[in-house]
């Protein structure tokens, strides 16, 4: 008896820390509102509508937020101001705003760049004309025309590549590198050569595989040692999606998928192809929205008027012109009766 009444203390323990430790938050904008405020998976808001510019929640908590008498600052999901020793710093702004990424917030204080970590501390001083957000563990940081490799304790490796103008951010431990020559190809996390510039293009590593571009105008897909695995034939490609292994390509004039052994993958049964996202692609059929799986088969019948990708298990949906949030059999969590939302994150 004791040992059963144990077990199920400890489950429910097990339960209660799952839980504690997953919470939802998604930015929303209520109807008739110009502002932007945050709810959770009951759809109640967490934090009231009140700003103009704000950005999604990282992992570690914290969401920048914009205003024109203070600038940028973090908040928590408590609506909070995360206190800094750094006032008047910038973000980066590149298809939106960058904020914490493994724990540190690339930050630009005067004409320099740094890192700002979750205590609200500069962890990784500003002295950097450029720099990239944390992937794999490291990041790229660029002083005049030296490029280095840094760790999150901000130790430098000097990347001694000729004639070297531009690193990338990592995947799967490789960053593509372009040379003065308008050339790319791969370097390591301890500032090694793997794959040299002989491609007039490349993308990231997802999945084993990167696509390259030939100096004939042609796309194929190498692995991490520089071979062809896909000969190039391709025109217009994607990199490869880590979950299903499958990418949106364009050939012959027409956009099909393609897997990791080069075979051609076709979708007919949908107006227009996605790629995918945690297993799901959205499609179009008789002017409306669903979702289908790497079977090709729909998993949620088109009968939305707008979606988004899902991402943490969920994605925003739209009937008319209100939003909700859907899961993965296209129940509602939320019913439709925002103005807008965007994708919903898990905050640890």
């Amino acid at each position: 008896m004791k040992k059963s009444y144990l077990l199920t203390t400890v489950l429910f323990l097990f339960l209660t820390c799952s839980s504690f430790a997953q919470t939802y938050v998604i930015q929303a904008k209520p109807l008739d509102s110009k502002e932007w405020g945050y709810i959770n998976l009951d759809g109640n808001f967490i934090i009231d509508a009140q700003y103009r510019k704000c950005y999604e929640f990282s992992e570690e908590g914290y969401a920048p937020i914009f205003e024109k008498e203070e600038g940028y600052f973090f908040i928590n999901i408590q609506g909070e101001t995360l206190q800094t020793e750094i006032p008047g710093f910038a973000l980066k702004e590149v298809f939106g705003v960058t904020g914490f990424d493994e724990g540190l917030a690339p930050v630009r204080i005067n004409e320099n760049w740094g890192y700002l970590n979750t205590d609200g501390k500069l962890a990784i001083p500003a002295k950097y004309s450029k720099v990239s957000s944390f992937k794999d563990g490291y990041a790229i940081a660029q002083v005049g025309g030296n490029f280095y490799i840094i760790d999150k304790q901000g130790n430098e490796k000097l990347v001694e590549v000729p004639g070297v103008t531009e690193i990338k951010h990592f995947s799967e431990n490789l960053a593509p590198y372009k040379t003065e020559n308008g050339l790319y190809g791969f370097i390591n996390a301890n500032a090694n050569v793997v794959i040299e510039a002989r491609f007039v293009s490349v993308g990231y590593f997802n999945a084993g595989l990167a696509w390259a571009k030939t100096n004939v105008a042609t796309i194929g897909y190498l692995n991490p040692a520089g071979e062809w695995v896909i000969q190039p034939q391709i025109f217009i490609t994607n990199d490869f999606d880590p979950e299903t292994e499958l990418a949106k390509v364009k050939h012959n004039e027409k956009w099909i998928y393609l897997n990791t052994k080069g075979e051609i993958i076709q979708f007919d049964d949908s107006e227009t192809i996605s790629e995918f996202h945690e297993g799901l692609a959205k499609g179009k059929k008789n002017e409306k929205i669903g979702f289908y799986n790497s079977n090709m088969e729909w998993v949620i019948q088109p009968q939305f008027d707008g979606v988004r990708n899902f991402k943490n298990g969920y994605a925003a949906a739209k009937l008319e012109d209100k939003w909700g949030i859907i899961d993965k059999t296209g129940s509602w969590v939320i019913q439709p009766v925002f103005a807008a939302l965007k994708d919903v994150e898990k905050v640890n």
